[in-house]
């Protein structure tokens, strides 16, 4: 259909496609099950239906579907050169179909296989057939386009993907039926962007390869026209942009925060996050990584998080991810999580870096005498003031060991005093770094 020096540009436009140049190399299985798919189809769609390409791919796409239950969405990309064959076959039509058919019965062979044994050693879970039925239905929605943002964040980053897709129209008019069917089915996959709710970024380095074969005729009309060197200067529009905008240093910065957390807790201790930055340390709520377990904790565990605040059960906030990152970055609204989660958060923890903030309270002076209620019994440390707590003067940066409970504070003048659920008023190294420790996609 095009030449080797067009196939290599089909190449390097999925390599240079916006979000694929970020995420291609993510420890996701999506690269892989891409690589297994693409491998499937080339040896199916180049030579004849022969037994050892007919297994080969058939345990290919086991392969993929073992990794990823996305695989699915390549079955036009399949039908389309399955059809083909059917086409341009003479005389022979119903070798292709069950030759076809073997290739499905490889494909299911495999993946049962390397289910079974990759299972084989996992415990039963009583109901997981339900959480999986479920969990199809956390991700396929119809029409509610969730994620669509990074869509179209998507169609500008790899402007060459999108202007091929917009060109294959007029430009496929002059093909021939049978590759007119073929791009039809390459570009099949592009209509999970309609019932798919995860297309986040990483996605579309899983989606874009067949795509990017689909494109083939108008990237060897383009460079016909106006040449090889100004195609490749618009695929590079999206990594050059990507380049500039990478918050570099993300992983020093979260060396040092897991070094000062260490430090400041040298057993592990309870809390809060996005992601598990402290395996050692028992993480609360592992349901904030995604948007869906966080609709399902809003369904099934609303104000957990405020009742583990509560109980005493978390010592600190590690703040990354649009969640925590509203609660903490600004004084408006948080909607993500609970009103009752919100007022939790920031009503019992002080921020110590950009990301750490650390249990405690802050005390502004009143006139009269005020009550707080104190959630983890242990030691508190007074920073920026004296206080009088339950009659005992504490002075500013000593420590007064406290229970659990509501108690009498008195504190007239001054700035207001933060007392830190800590044994010592902790200080910041003057090296430590500032800046976000997690970066976008």
């Amino acid at each position: 259909m095009v030449n080797f020096e067009t196939a290599l540009l089909c190449g390097f436009a999925y390599l240079t496609a916006g979000f694929v140049f970020t995420n291609a190399y993510t420890y996701r299985p999506d690269p892989v099950a891409a690589v297994a798919l693409m491998g499937a189809l080339c040896l199916l769609a180049f030579g004849s239906l022969s037994w050892w390409r007919v297994v080969l791919s058939g345990m290919l796409v086991g392969l993929a579907g073992a990794l990823t239950i996305k695989s699915i969405f390549y079955a036009p990309c399949f039908a389309a050169i399955v059809y083909l064959h059917w086409c341009l076959a003479t005389g022979h039509r119903a070798r292709a179909l069950y030759r076809s058919v073997t290739t499905i019965a490889a494909a299911m062979l495999s993946f049962g296989l390397l289910v079974g044994l990759h299972g084989a050693a996992l415990p039963v879970v009583e109901g997981q057939e339900r959480d999986l039925a479920g969990s199809v239905h956390s991700f396929l929605r119809f029409f509610e386009f969730e994620q669509v943002r990074f869509v179209f964040a998507e169609m500008a980053l790899a402007p060459l993907v999108t202007l091929g897709l917009i060109l294959l129209f007029p430009v496929a008019r002059i093909l021939p039926y049978n590759v007119k069917i073929l791009l039809l089915g390459l570009c099949g996959p592009l209509l999970c962007i309609f019932f798919y709710r995860n297309t986040f970024p990483y996605f579309f380095t899983f989606l874009l390869p067949p795509i990017c074969v689909a494109i083939a005729p108008v990237l060897s009309m383009l460079v016909k026209r106006y040449g090889l060197v100004p195609i490749i200067a618009l695929s590079l529009f999206g990594p050059i942009f990507l380049l500039i905008q990478e918050p570099y240093g993300t992983l020093e910065r979260q060396r040092a925060t897991i070094s000062e957390v260490q430090r400041l807790f040298p057993e592990p201790t309870p809390y809060l996050s996005y992601s598990s930055y402290m395996p050692s340390y028992p993480r609360q709520f592992p349901s904030l990584i995604s948007g869906v377990a966080l609709g399902r904790y809003w369904q099934e565990r609303e104000g957990q998080i405020a009742r583990d605040i509560e109980a005493g059960r978390i010592a600190f906030v590690i703040a990354t991810g649009d969640a925590l990152d509203m609660v903490y970055q600004n004084k408006g609204p948080a909607p993500m999580l609970p009103e009752r989660d919100v007022a939790a958060l920031r009503s019992n923890f002080l921020r110590y870096s950009d990301t750490i903030f650390i249990a405690g309270r802050k005390i502004c002076p009143q006139a009269a005498e005020q009550q707080i209620h104190i959630f983890r019994s242990g030691p508190y440390s007074a920073d920026g003031g004296d206080l009088v707590i339950d009659r005992k003067r504490v002075t500013d940066g000593n420590v007064i060991s406290l229970t659990a409970g509501t108690h009498r504070v008195s504190y007239e003048q001054g700035g207001c005093v933060k007392l830190w659920a800590l044994d010592h008023v902790p200080k910041l190294p003057e090296d430590f770094p500032s800046g976000p420790i997690a970066g976008g996609f």
